[in-house]
């Protein structure tokens, strides 16, 4: 049974799966001890007891101790061992274990005489059962403490694995939302920009070039959409969106935006975060073309280094521009970026922006090449 509020397995209903083991651990116990008794009636009295005997007279211990296994559990939970109150769970679990090991004599003397041959007078059950409970009350206790003791470690453990859960629940989540947030940074701005693009272009007559961007603009928010809850697709598929975001830049920005894809056919079926290459494509257009009258070019690059994936956006820009009073090009989505590779791959990757060594501003992500994970073109 599920809890409603953090559907999360009820930690009772978790550990009650697992009494058919607790039946069979005592059953094994009840064989063992039918065993040893049957040798030693053998050797001290010198005649051979039956094993059906030896079989009735220990497997009822064994399946009392089975049966007494929940109550005890149960005790361990409502009596804990806890700072102010071990005092009392001390005294309630020593005075049950007492009370448990006598009762359980009781029955075995009563059983016993009442199944084994007797060779003299039969003793009083009471007496009887008060000698074995002094024989026996050590070894019993021991079997009542580490029924505590392992019924603690299951339940320490369970709780552990339900705290690794809501972690890994909560990182989920925490990237879901990571990418939700890239999201919405991206609708207003570009919507802003590709509406002003159509207003221009309907001001001076290009009807076609309008009827291209509203085109494009709704194929990505189509995109958008239907891919909300995706960390990982295909590369190829990251590319289709960027082709269809600079499908709409170069109306935008008509000869003074050339954009090159080199792209190595070994990376396409390749995962990589969504949405991991727009906002680096965004950047290096708004700081690298926008802002300057002569043409510009943007590169978008996935290469195989080795075992990771190298992947790189390039403009021929001013690149980055550093004083004492202002740091140019800081980038829509790169906080968030960094934040989300973080996530996802523990460190295992790399994203450098600043500028190239051939001039201009390049940034570039390394990940691991791993195997895919998701369907070819999904979501296309």
């Amino acid at each position: 049974m599920a809890d409603p509020v953090t559907n999360r397995p009820d930690r009772a209903a978790a550990l009650s799966l697992r009494w058919d083991l607790v039946f069979v651990a005592w059953t094994a116990y009840g064989l063992l001890s039918a065993a040893q008794h049957h040798v030693s009636y053998a050797m001290s009295r010198g005649v051979t007891l039956p094993w059906s005997l030896s079989l009735l007279v220990n497997m009822p211990v064994a399946w009392g101790w089975a049966l007494a296994t929940p109550a005890i559990v149960w005790l361990g939970r409502r009596f804990r061992f806890e700072r102010r109150r071990w005092p009392i769970s001390v005294a309630v679990h020593v005075a049950a274990c007492l009370s448990w090991v006598l009762l359980l004599e009781v029955f075995y003397a009563w059983h016993t005489a009442n199944v084994l041959p007797q060779a003299g007078p039969a003793r009083p059950v009471l007496d009887r059962a008060l000698q074995l409970a002094v024989g026996w009350v050590l070894a019993y206790g021991f079997f009542y403490w580490s029924i505590l003791s392992v019924s603690y470690a299951v339940e320490r453990q369970q709780r552990l694995r339900e705290r690794e859960l809501a972690a890994s629940q909560l990182e989920t989540q925490l990237v879901e939302a990571d990418l939700q947030a890239l999201k919405m940074q991206l609708h207003p701005h570009f919507l802003f920009n590709a509406l002003h693009t159509i207003g221009s272009l309907v001001r001076t007559g290009d009807r076609e070039g309008a009827i291209r961007v509203v085109a494009g603009l709704g194929d990505l928010l189509r995109r958008l959409l239907d891919d909300t809850t995706q960390q990982e697709v295909p590369l190829r598929q990251e590319l289709d969106f960027v082709r269809s975001y600079l499908d709409i830049e170069q109306v935008r920005f008509r000869d003074r935006l050339c954009v090159e894809m080199d792209v190595h056919p070994d990376t396409l079926d390749v995962p990589v975060p969504h949405l991991i290459l727009q906002p680096l494509v965004e950047n290096a257009i708004r700081h690298g073309i926008a802002p300057h009258r002569a043409a510009g070019w943007v590169v978008v690059s996935a290469q195989v280094s080795g075992d990771r994936l190298v992947l790189s956006v390039l403009d021929n820009g001013p690149g980055v521009v550093r004083s004492a009073a202002v740091t140019t090009r800081p980038g829509i989505g790169l906080a968030n970026t960094r934040a989300r590779l973080q996530r996802l791959y523990e460190g295992d990757f790399e994203l450098h922006v600043g500028n190239a060594e051939e001039g201009g501003h390049v940034a570039r992500i390394v990940l691991p090449m791993r195997l895919a994970t998701v369907a070819r073109g999904a979501g296309t």
